[in-house]
């Protein structure tokens, strides 16, 4: 498969692209989901104490797929070894220090087509994470440490969508970036939403909205979320929001309808049509987003749709493999 431009790409500089922005968002995910449980242990730590299955840092490691790692290396771990454990374990593949860098390796590697702005972002947010300012900051403020992280994260983005041009480059980052970011709403959803109704028969108010909350925040849909809902929290409302809202760029409808967009710019395809079986499969699930309602999820089974989207999402990223970065 050659790619729209004349000047076509080498595949080693696309899949190191694409896995920039993987890395990052995944990174920024991590630092969310660290910060809002660690917050949720500290402020409602008498409600948890009435709620039964995982504690709120715990099911991070849910989220990530990587509990029975950790508990290999750490079979007594409490609540600061998981902390560290997805912070500067470097021989972890999904603590945040092993993840920038992949991430820095992957754009010196691919230096000449980043803007200074973009790879010196990078490279500074690895710097830092290697240095004792980090673990100073991360000892003394958790919360403040992984508010910096989240920002640094975020100016990486606004960096690529401000000083790169629309080519290939920004596509594949793009892209890469959109499909990450629905693989990690799919997964926060299926452990949140498990809590939550593990914690319903507890509480009818105080608790739920209490997850609820929390859900909204690690996805960063609080503050859009309350406007849109007149200050109401309602859980399946913060649900279908998160998954069907056409406007949230955290969404998944959203996130998949850029991810399919960026796909179409890179082969040259319109909406019409599709030129590649990854643009096929998410465009379908694209359709299938637009069109459902909630509660026809609901009766499909939350739980087996959002695997579904994991699953597509996994075809789509290895669909792409084959197509741009083997050839």
């Amino acid at each position: 498969m050659s790619f729209k431009g004349t000047d076509a790409m080498l595949s080693r500089v696309a899949e190191n692209l694409y896995w920039i922005s993987r890395y990052l968002e995944r990174v920024e995910s991590v630092a969310r989901l660290l910060d809002d449980s660690f917050q949720l242990e500290l402020d409602a730590a008498g409600l948890h104490a009435a709620a039964a299955g995982e504690r709120p840092v715990e099911s991070v490691l849910s989220i990530l797929g990587c509990k029975e790692a950790f508990l290999t290396q750490h079979p007594n771990g409490g609540r600061a070894e998981v902390l560290k454990f997805l912070t500067f374990e470097r021989d972890h593949a999904d603590s945040m220090l092993s993840m920038i860098g992949r991430a820095r390796e992957n754009a010196r590697g691919t230096q000449e087509t980043l803007s200074a702005e973009v790879w010196g972002q990078i490279n500074r947010l690895y710097l830092y994470l290697c240095g004792r300012q980090a673990r100073r900051r991360y000892r003394t403020s958790p919360s403040r440490f992984f508010e910096g992280i989240k920002r640094s994260c975020i100016l990486y983005t606004g960096l690529v969508e401000s000083t790169l041009p629309r080519s290939e480059v920004y596509h594949f980052l793009q892209f890469g970036r959109y499909l990450e970011r629905v693989m990690q709403l799919s997964r926060i959803l299926g452990v949140k939403v498990h809590a939550l109704r593990q914690v319903e028969p507890l509480a009818a108010g105080s608790l739920r909205v209490v997850y609820s909350t929390s859900l909204l925040q690690s996805c960063s849909a609080y503050d859009a979320y309350i406007r849109q809902a007149h200050e109401q929290i309602d859980p399946l409302g913060a649900v279908g929001y998160l998954m069907l809202d056409p406007d949230f760029p955290r969404s998944m409808r959203f996130g998949v309808d850029r991810a399919c967009n960026a796909l179409r710019a890179i082969s040259g395809g319109d909406e019409h049509g599709f030129a590649t079986e990854a643009e096929r499969l998410l465009g379908r699930l694209g359709s299938d987003l637009r069109f459902l309602d909630l509660d026809e999820v609901i009766h499909r089974g939350l739980e087996q749709f959002l695997t579904e989207v994991l699953t597509t999402c996994h075809r789509a990223a290895h669909e792409v493999h084959q197509t741009y970065f083997l050839t």
